[in-house]
């Protein structure tokens, strides 16, 4: 097998043995399902004009070096066609759609064979081989897996499973860079300009495609691994059902920047084919005036029920109901029921229940299709009703919602209004976001932290999160604070009389002088206590928020959590070593150790909070078993690092010059 960055910089000899210089890049043809290559780019040593072979007269690239047919002087200049891409440009370190696996990776390397005198690119390699390959430490490492348990899984996709891709012709000069942009890279980078003068840019095509023909939950889970122009960008080369079924999976903040950056004619095509309960919670996530111009230019029944869910509270019945519910009339008979139901079916959320109302649209009862489907179909609805049907009201906490549907096991619960008309149904895949939100909840009240503020996208510091996070940091600081004054009290004697007695200079070093001092022994033993309360506290919150992250959203947001969690583990870094500060202070009379013990907790506490997010997000990159991302095994690692790095950083600065304790 032949990889493209083994192929990288090898010499390329003529048929005379005679040095060419070294291969760049591959042209490739992505007409076939595996593109042939066309064309070889040889960088010649002096950096002259760069060299472009044509497949028909190399001879292998599976030898070292790479060979051609011909002498230099019978080379046939290639000019490359426009669709052809070059292999390291167009490819290499880009991300993918994983049509198989469903999902995007990034391409850490290519794989090629030399088949019938064609060479053909078959697949991708997102592995850690590929990027250990590429630094030139497989080998090695792989030498090293013979003795320790190291696995190493080859992780390739081949290229069929690979989303095809368009080439966009641009023209340009040769004073020009434009990089090829797919999904997820930037626009930023240089491109080889082939000698037509024209730059392929390589987007994604996913019109008519294998991704066109995934389920549009597995489209969703795509679309939320890329930004929200990329994702947008995808969603206009779907028909507009697909793309309204796909949007309707994805997470709402996504789902609202998602329609903010279509234009207003597409954003308002998707809206019309969503529910209204779902055009709701997308149009709540947007600004009032890009609101009322989408409502605008939606249908006028579907704006007016828009515009009626909008006033509902969103944690209530209300906000998570839709009003595509079907109430049939009580004096309508069974054969008229269901013919009924042919011609509106389509329009409603389910038929499993079918609600019967009187003439004031009042909840008489319930009609289940299987008695519907089984009856006489001359037998009237108010025959075959049902009158106790569990409801609730427009103004039902979505919790108690969420209750009903779990204690009933319903399908679907009918919404009234004050007046007991029926006005909206929930269903069972409605409450399912209700009850992870109910799970962050409790996850929040055991971590101590709000982890629900992660899955937002606000990226600005709140007080709010701060004030959350430092409250339980100060009772686990007060609670350090009871022990340090009882050891203080309980052992601060022995130590110090102790410490007098192997007080020798000529015995101790600088180390062990400061060790053995009354004041460092006795700070440190009475501070120890709150050191490990705090790590702890801190570690856990960080894994708390961690942890439902992984969940929630499998790490894709690691940046952006981490970065908020620098930001609340400074705030309580800071609380904390001014609080341990003044204790030390106090207690021993020392400003040099009230510096280091202040110094040494507040960077211990902000390495606890990184590790709580390092770790099992580390852990999990390395497809490690799900047993490793467990806090009981974390915690006890993530207070031995943080005991360690205080002792790290006090003990320098207590054997310092300047320190005399």
């Amino acid at each position: 097998m032949i990889y493209l960055s083994t192929l990288l910089r090898q010499s390329v000899h003529d048929s005379e043995g005679r040095r060419l210089g070294t291969l760049s890049d591959l042209y490739v043809s992505p007409r076939e399902t595996f593109p042939c290559v066309t064309a070889l780019v040889v960088r010649p040593p002096l950096n002259t004009n760069t060299l472009v072979v044509p497949w028909s007269q190399v001879h292998s690239i599976e030898e070292t070096p790479v060979t051609l047919k011909v002498r230099q002087a019978e080379i046939t200049p290639y000019t490359p066609q426009p669709d052809e891409l070059l292999l390291k440009r167009d490819i290499l370190d880009k991300q993918i759609v994983d049509t198989q696996g469903v999902r995007v990776v990034k391409v850490n390397d290519l794989k090629l064979a030399q088949i019938k005198g064609t060479a053909r690119l078959i697949g991708v390699d997102i592995g850690v081989s590929g990027l250990l390959r590429r630094l030139g430490l497989l080998t090695p490492i792989e030498l090293l897996s013979r003795v320790l348990p190291l696995r190493l899984q080859d992780r390739t996709i081949t290229w069929n499973y690979v989303e095809p891709i368009q080439v966009v012709q641009a023209s340009t000069s040769t004073s020009e860079q434009l990089a090829p942009a797919l999904a997820g890279a930037g626009l930023g980078g240089t491109a080889l300009v082939t000698a037509g003068g024209v730059v392929p840019q390589v987007q994604l095509s996913v019109s008519r495609t294998k991704l066109a023909d995934l389920h549009p939950a597995d489209i969703a889970d795509i679309l939320e691994q890329l930004d929200a122009q990329e994702a947008g960008a995808m969603l206009e080369r779907l028909d507009t059902e697909t793309a309204a079924d796909t949007l309707s999976e994805v997470e709402l903040p996504l789902q609202a920047e998602i329609i903010s950056g279509l234009d207003s004619e597409r954003a308002a095509r998707l809206l019309a084919a969503l529910a209204p309960d779902d055009v709701a919670d997308v149009l709540a996530e947007l600004p009032r005036e890009e609101a009322e111009r989408l409502l605008n230019l939606l249908p006028a029944e579907a704006a007016r029920q828009v515009r009626d869910l909008l006033h509902y509270d969103k944690q209530t019945a209300g906000g998570l109901m839709t009003t595509r519910v079907l109430g049939l009339p009580q004096h309508l008979t069974v054969e008229e029921a269901l013919a009924y139901l042919r011609h509106h079916a389509d329009h409603l959320e389910t038929i499993y229940y079918l609600y019967v109302v009187d003439d004031e649209q009042h909840l008489v009862g319930v009609v289940s299709l299987r008695s519907l489907v089984t009856a006489d179909p001359q037998t009237r609805l108010q025959d075959l009703l049902n009158p106790d049907v569990i409801h609730v009201h427009t103004d039902t906490d979505q919790e108690e919602v969420a209750r009903l549907i779990s204690h009933y096991d319903l399908l679907a619960v009918p919404v009234l209004d004050e007046e007991g008309r029926l006005v909206g149904l929930i269903t069972v895949d409605d409450v399912i976001d209700v009850i992870r939100e109910e799970q962050a909840e409790d996850l929040s009240e055991i971590a101590g932290t709000s982890v629900e503020e992660f899955t937002t996208e606000e990226e600005t510091l709140s007080w709010r999160a701060v004030v959350g996070r430092v409250t339980w940091l100060a009772v686990n600081v007060a609670a350090g604070l009871l022990l340090a004054l009882l050891l203080h009290g309980l052992f601060g004697p022995v130590l110090r009389a102790s410490a007098l007695l192997t007080q020798d200079p000529a015995t101790f070093g600088g180390l062990l002088r400061a060790l053995h001092s009354p004041t460092t022994l006795s700070g440190m033993v009475s501070l120890l206590p709150m050191l490990l309360l705090t790590s702890s506290s801190v570690g856990s919150q960080a894994l708390g928020v961690t942890g439902w992250q992984l969940r929630s959203q499998r790490g894709r947001d690691f940046w952006r959590g981490f970065f908020r969690e620098l930001q609340l583990g400074t705030a309580g870094g800071v609380l904390a070593s001014v609080c341990v500060a003044a204790l030390s202070w106090a207690l021993f009379g020392s400003p040099l150790l009230a510096l280091a013990m202040g110094i040494g907790l507040g960077l211990t506490l902000l390495l606890a909070a990184i590790l709580g997010l390092v770790l099992p997000t580390l852990f999990y990159r390395l497809h490690l078993r799900g047993s490793l991302l467990n806090a009981p095994l974390l915690d006890p690692l993530i207070v031995v690092l943080s005991v360690c790095a205080f002792l790290g950083i006090t003990l320098p600065l207590l054997t310092g010059p300047l320190y005399t304790g």
